[in-house]
């Protein structure tokens, strides 16, 4: 089964091509060029992989949280593909993506977060063992110490990491720095299978995260 992973929040769309859970392509690590559309990218994969279009049987999607647009675009992109080639897309957030990166790295839960405007961020927590990832909106100082309460140590990822291991109501715990900014989209493909699972089939389709969303 050949699938398509979209990255759309690390700064810089990421198309990647993969079958039996191996990366065949992965535009990151091949292209330069940041302002390339999605489709070139597309288009460049297939033929780099010599493959067609339809030979595409699945897609996986990074629906943020992350930059507004640009998440919007790619879930755009993403769900136009699916539907045109009547195939599912499945949905993994940023939070659940980085949380399984760093889990399997440190073994401890997964604080991430993700900024947002007015001082406000994205938070989210992936305790492991592929559990749904708890995502809050609001304020570090207030969000962090309630998700961890119970947590003594755990990894941060993201783009406060210095922050949050300097919060005064996490003395006594211990924040490991994973020196992570976001998860890597290669996980798309390897671990394909905790993915697919979740497809949707139009008219079903995938929505970002937002903060009315979560």
């Amino acid at each position: 089964m050949l699938i398509s992973g979209i990255s759309t929040s690390s700064g810089q769309f990421a198309l990647l091509l993969g079958e039996n859970n191996q990366v065949v392509y992965d535009s990151s690590e091949l292209e330069k060029d940041n302002n390339k559309e999605l489709y070139y990218l597309l288009q460049n994969a297939l033929t780099a992989c010599n493959k067609k279009i339809n030979d595409i049987n699945h897609i996986i999607v990074d629906t943020g949280p992350g930059g507004t647009s640009r998440v919007r675009t790619g879930i755009a992109f993403a769900n136009s593909l699916a539907y045109s080639l009547n195939i599912p897309v499945s949905p993994v957030s940023t939070m659940e993506l980085a949380g399984i990166d760093a889990y399997s790295r440190y073994g401890f839960p997964v604080v991430n977060s993700v900024k947002s405007i007015k001082g406000n961020a994205y938070i989210g927590l992936y305790r492991g063992k592929n559990e749904d990832v708890k995502i809050k909106y609001g304020r570090l100082e207030e969000i962090v110490p309630q998700l961890v309460a119970d947590i003594d140590r755990f990894v941060v990822v993201g783009a406060h990491r210095e922050l949050i291991m300097k919060l005064p109501a996490l003395a006594g715990k211990t924040v490991i720095d994973s020196c992570m900014q976001y998860g890597n989209a290669r996980i798309f493909i390897e671990k394909s299978k905790l993915f697919t699972g979740r497809g949707l089939l139009f008219p079903q389709f995938v929505t970002p995260v937002t903060e009315q969303t979560i």
